[in-house]
């Protein structure tokens, strides 16, 4: 009997000591989860994950080591919205421990809403240095777009040329360019319209100038005034249109591009996945930081070719951007209107095309008493460096400004040609990729290459339809497989407890 009980006593003791060492492994393991947080996002759209825009952004902030306090007001009520918005701060904050948020209730802590001036919430309040922004509307893209406007310390201004039939950035139909104009200003762009046969130049706090699908040709004042402004170390976006203002296409030239206003692309690819045969599918990119990681494909409707000119212009490097498909090729007007629209090597050149590229522009201030170098100078050029050389003599405050060789003073000027103007019209604008390749072209052209990547978007309840073997196996899984293991697992220890007692 007493070597029953000792045994007995024994197995007790034991099973005292696991248990606590059990607990102190969880209770470990707890303490180490708590400090080094750590999220795994298993949904297919990626909805509790940052969009690569928003954790590069947050980035910034922690290279800068710049806090960032947000003050979230919601009413005790509201615990779902609550919830959710705790969760999308917490997002931020796993990028940047700096990130932090502190909840009130705007009618138990009073004074702290009228102390922020809140008069409506749900609301959040963003800080950062010395610059606060608030919002009412509250998901990621808000508050990405909320963190722009705080790390930006200018305001930057982009102007629309008017008067050429462009896509009108007040018009929200299909064929507006309003989606495209509110996408601009929510990263903090001031926009305006221009009309250069009314203005003698492009105005000098213009960060771009956009110049979106124009049906007749500028004139030649406004020509040269756009060349200026590139001159001037400007930023240009010219989206064209196929067939149309040739003058313009040949002014191009001097950029470095070639573009011909007689062709207009064909793609087989786009016929392959149900779509026109006019509205190529773009899915090559060159290694560019408009480009750069961009793995979503984007759609050229009626789109023309627009190269890299050969040779190349003496100070101007030119990328061929984006790319059609190896079974696409380019047809003249003749052959469009005739309908017949396979390839003639006559007139059309077989793909890839490219249907978008950019160029950056170095012009040069040679330094006074000292003869401009001239030797080296292809059509074109020269008439771009001219034209800035009296602006370059009074004007050396540009932020693209830098030595060269220790004497001349050089500016960037940047210039980016699509051969479709409707890639970023209203009705393509939200069509896979061509919203984020149009806004990522915007930054960079602006100088904020921080804010190139895939930007958020407003997440959507997306319902789970399951198959009959899903349904059959989530059925299974819980109610029934589960509560047998435990069962099974029951009658194996009482078997073995009770083969004990009898030894």
């Amino acid at each position: 009997m007493r070597d029953f009980l000792q045994s007995r006593a024994m197995r007790g003791g034991g099973l005292a000591v696991g248990t606590l060492i059990f607990l102190g492994i969880v209770i470990a393991l707890q303490y180490v989860a708590i400090e080094n947080p750590k999220r795994w996002d298993l949904t297919n759209s990626g909805k509790h994950t940052l969009a690569p825009q928003s954790r590069q952004l947050v980035e910034t902030f922690r290279e800068k080591d710049l806090p960032v306090e947000v003050l979230a007001f919601y009413e005790t009520k509201d615990q779902p919205g609550r919830d959710e918005t705790q969760d999308l701060l917490e997002r931020y904050r796993d990028v940047w421990k700096n990130f932090t948020y502190t909840f009130y209730d705007p009618d138990r802590d009073r004074a702290i809403a009228l102390q922020n001036k809140v008069d409506s919430y749900p609301a959040l309040i963003l800080k950062a240095g010395d610059k606060t922004e608030r919002l009412n509307t509250i998901d990621e893209e808000s508050v990405t777009n909320s963190l722009m406007k705080l790390l930006r310390k200018d305001s930057k201004k982009v102007y629309f040329l008017k008067g050429h039939g462009e896509l009108d950035p007040a018009d929200s139909g299909p064929e507006g360019f309003s989606v495209a104009k509110e996408q601009i200003e929510k990263q903090n762009y001031k926009t305006e319209e221009i009309i250069l046969l009314q203005a003698p130049e492009v105005p000098s706090d213009a960060t771009m100038l956009v110049i979106a699908g124009p049906k007749t040709d500028p004139m030649q004042n406004e020509i040269k005034a756009i060349q200026d402004y590139v001159g001037r170390g400007g930023s240009l976006l010219i989206l064209m249109n196929p067939f149309q203002t040739p003058k313009l296409s040949e002014s191009l030239a001097s950029f470095g591009f070639q573009t011909t206003g007689g062709d207009i692309v064909v793609d087989r690819m786009s016929q392959a996945l149900g779509g026109d045969y006019l509205m190529p599918v773009i899915t090559t990119y060159a290694q560019f930081p408009i480009t750069k990681g961009f793995t979503v494909a984007s759609f050229f409707p009626q789109t023309r070719s627009v190269r890299a000119l050969s040779p190349a212009l003496t100070d101007i490097q030119t990328t061929e951007l984006a790319k059609t498909s190896p079974v696409s090729w380019t047809i003249d007007e003749q052959q469009l209107k005739s309908g017949v629209a396979d390839f003639n090597e006559n007139t059309g050149q077989k793909g890839p095309i490219p249907v978008m590229s950019v160029s950056t522009i170095t012009i040069k201030k040679t330094p006074p008493g000292t003869k401009p170098d001239e030797s080296q100078d292809p059509s074109g050029s020269k008439n771009i460096r001219e034209g800035s050389l009296s602006q370059l003599e009074t004007d050396t405050s540009d932020q693209s400004m830098g030595q060269l060789d220790g004497q001349e003073i050089a500016l960037k000027g940047r210039v980016v040609v699509t051969g479709s103007s409707l890639f970023a019209a209203n009705r393509f604008f939200k069509l896979q990729g061509n919203g984020d390749l149009f806004m990522n072209t915007v930054s960079w052209l602006a100088e904020d290459e921080n804010l190139i990547a895939i930007r958020p978007k407003s997440q959507k309840a997306q319902p789970v339809v399951l198959t009959a073997n899903q349904s059959l196996i989530s059925f299974m899984v819980p109610v029934v497989i589960i509560p047998l293991l435990w069962i099974v697992a029951g009658i194996c220890v009482f078997l073995y407890r009770r083969k004990l007692a009898r030894i």
